[in-house]
């Protein structure tokens, strides 16, 4: 080999590190970002989600819709075993981060890996144990909800009224801040068990007949 070829398998060996270095840097950046949005949800109230764009809007729904299911208890026959995956789907247009879903991937909840899929329009929803219907498909949600009625699925939307009209859980934003609405009455009758420190960072609401 040349010294003309030496020097240039080096310079091409130095400009390859800061790459790598700044690829596994940006792993570790979305490995944090996930811990801390975890961390907020276990550790304070809704007045200290802040939000800046409609990117961390969805970060933290996502972190959210993970941390569900750490607060709800699913009958005992809504997995085939116990390291069954549990199946949180999205309907419609996916607004997540998928390098984020991937991370989450990676997070059992009580023994369960966590699975994100996003079904086609003619899939049945009655696997999924977390359904997230956009306020793209605000239109759907009611048929969606009553499509899943005697199933274990907890139902999660974004659209004003959700929770009134049916829906377990429904997001808002006041002030800026990512909050939600619980219909506990809903979640009851699908035999769906919501931990009181859920129950306590929620806004409550009572089903309109």
């Amino acid at each position: 080999m040349t010294s003309v070829q030496l020097q240039k398998r080096r310079e091409m060996t130095a400009s390859s590190v800061p790459r790598c270095r700044a690829g596994i840097e940006s792993r570790r950046i979305r490995r944090v970002s996930v811990i801390i949005l975890c961390w907020f949800f276990f550790n304070a109230s809704p007045e200290v989600f802040p939000l800046n764009a409609e990117s961390a809007e969805y970060l933290l729904k996502l972190a959210f819709l993970y941390n569900f299911a750490k607060f709800v208890e699913w009958p005992a026959d809504a997995f085939r075993s116990p390291d069954a995956p549990l199946a949180i789907c999205i309907v419609g247009h996916n607004p997540f981060s998928l390098n984020v879903e991937n991370e989450l991937r990676t997070r059992p909840v009580g023994g369960h890996p966590v699975e994100f899929a996003v079904p086609k329009p003619t899939d049945t929803l009655n696997m999924c144990h977390i359904v997230f219907i956009p306020v793209t498909e605000k239109d759907q949600a009611a048929r969606i909800v009553r499509s899943l009625k005697g199933s274990v699925a907890l139902t999660v939307g974004e659209s004003e009224g959700f929770a009134v009209r049916g829906g377990m859980v429904n997001f808002t934003v006041e002030g800026g801040k990512v909050r939600f609405e619980i219909n506990r009455h809903a979640a009851d009758r699908a035999g769906l068990k919501i931990s009181s420190k859920l129950l306590s960072l929620a806004n409550v609401v009572t089903e309109r007949n």
